[in-house]
């Protein structure tokens, strides 16, 4: 399914894409704690909003000493493995890419997310847009908040990113579904 042109009536939190398909992003790190060029990627997870299909990667480069307590109590355990190197989880990434539709955008919560998916690829694939879409806003809806609860509540581990890439379709899907009204 590929989303309508918006409206200007939608106000900011609509997305205008006409043949673009979102692709809804997540990831986990070593911590918000470090200066950003510190960070380290332990997985990356996108889930397309058409069901064309999800990638995840966990990968290697960090220690459990290079995460802050909160990363090792809450995402470390969900990390099942195996690590990829970065030079293997970008070759599958930029083929995960090339079997998209020919405009695919980024939709996640932060912009950390966003910086850490370019870092990965190096070279953007032409069929990604620029420019992420910015889901913080829907946090705050209960439409969108209601869906991602529900979904957790179903035994979905909270903080693996995979999860949370499907959680953040699911809540965009139930939010798009009541302003159709």
């Amino acid at each position: 399914m590929r989303l309508p042109l918006g409206h200007a009536s939608e106000g900011p939190l609509a997305l205008r894409w006409r043949s673009v398909v979102p692709v809804f992003l997540d990831t986990e790190y070593t911590g918000v704690s470090h200066p950003a060029p510190a960070r380290k990627l332990l997985s990356l997870a996108l889930v397309a909003e058409d069901g064309s299909g999800d990638w995840y990667a966990e990968l290697d480069g960090w220690t459990l000493a290079d995460c802050d307590s909160w990363v090792q109590r809450y995402v470390v355990p969900n990390l099942t493995g195996p690590r990829l190197s970065r030079d293997a989880a970008r070759a599958s990434l930029q083929d995960w890419f090339a079997a998209r539709p020919r405009s695919v955008q980024a939709a996640c919560d932060s912009e950390i997310d966003w910086r850490f998916l370019l870092r990965l690829l190096c070279d953007r694939p032409s069929n990604l847009a620029v420019q992420r879409h910015d889901l913080a806003p829907l946090i705050d809806t209960a439409t969108y908040n209601n869906t991602l609860t529900a979904y957790f509540a179903k035994g979905h581990p909270e903080h693996h990113e995979l999860h949370d890439a499907r959680a953040y379709r699911l809540g965009w899907l139930a939010w798009m579904d009541s302003r159709k009204s």
